[in-house]
């Protein structure tokens, strides 16, 4: 078996969960952030004197951003005292914040994991967060995209146990699938249509970080998008 080190905090150590999801044990990162941190790297994302609006902060990558960053960090959530960990963090609704950011801003925003809980209108949040972009800015995000299954949201009163069998999770309103993402998140974005890691990274690097390898090839809940300016396909 391949010796694993984590890409963001050097840790040797990694587990295992039931699930099959590998967590460093120095850092807690999850495959996806040790993933986007990768392509942070390969992107020359992760530079001084960047300004980087980072929503819904992880504990692996939030003291480390903060770090490298220093004051061009902004890490925001809807509920900031569950991140503790995220200096100066600050309350940031994406339904009622994101129109009010200002266009040109941001070389990097950074999100994982979070549209599916977005109780509004997920395509014109992503639209504001692209435009808060300066010109070769990146918006870097993990979009879970489900396998076998098509797009499905509900923006009105849902039981939890309704939630998650619907949409895998009892604070999830919608769900991204693979069968029609070209026809929804890729009416957006210009998406590739294919997700293949293994055309940039070699698979013994991924191996190495716990990349799990269901997120090697194919669109999964582990693929992580660098997404430029160009790539948004909404226009005046």
């Amino acid at each position: 078996m391949t010796d694993r080190l984590c890409n963001i905090c050097g840790h040797e150590g990694m587990i295992m969960r039931p699930s099959r999801e590998i967590i460093c044990e120095g850092c807690g990162s999850h495959g996806r952030m040790r993933l986007m941190w990768l392509m942070l790297t390969r992107h020359d994302l992760l530079s001084p004197g960047l300004r980087c609006l980072h929503i819904a902060p992880e504990k692996a990558l939030a003291p480390r951003l903060h770090a490298i960053l220093g004051d061009g960090y902004e890490p925001v959530d809807i509920a900031p005292d569950q991140f503790p960990f995220a200096p100066g963090i600050r309350r940031f609704d994406l339904v009622a914040d994101a129109p009010a950011l200002p266009s040109g801003t941001y070389d990097l925003i950074l999100h994982s994991h979070v549209m599916e809980h977005v109780r509004g209108n997920a395509t014109a949040v992503l639209f504001h967060l692209h435009r808060a972009l300066r010109p070769g800015g990146k918006q870097v995000c993990c979009i879970p995209v489900i396998r076998e299954r098509h797009y499905a949201e509900d923006l009105g009163p849902l039981e939890p146990d309704d939630a998650a069998q619907r949409f895998g999770q009892d604070d999830h309103v919608r769900i991204f699938g693979a069968r029609d993402l070209q026809a929804t998140l890729g009416m957006i974005f210009a998406l590739p249509e294919s997700y293949d890691l293994l055309r940039d990274y070699d698979a013994d690097l991924l191996a190495r970080h716990g990349i799990p390898e269901i997120a090697w090839s194919g669109w999964s809940a582990n693929s992580v998008l660098v997404l430029g300016k160009q790539d948004l396909l909404l226009r005046d």
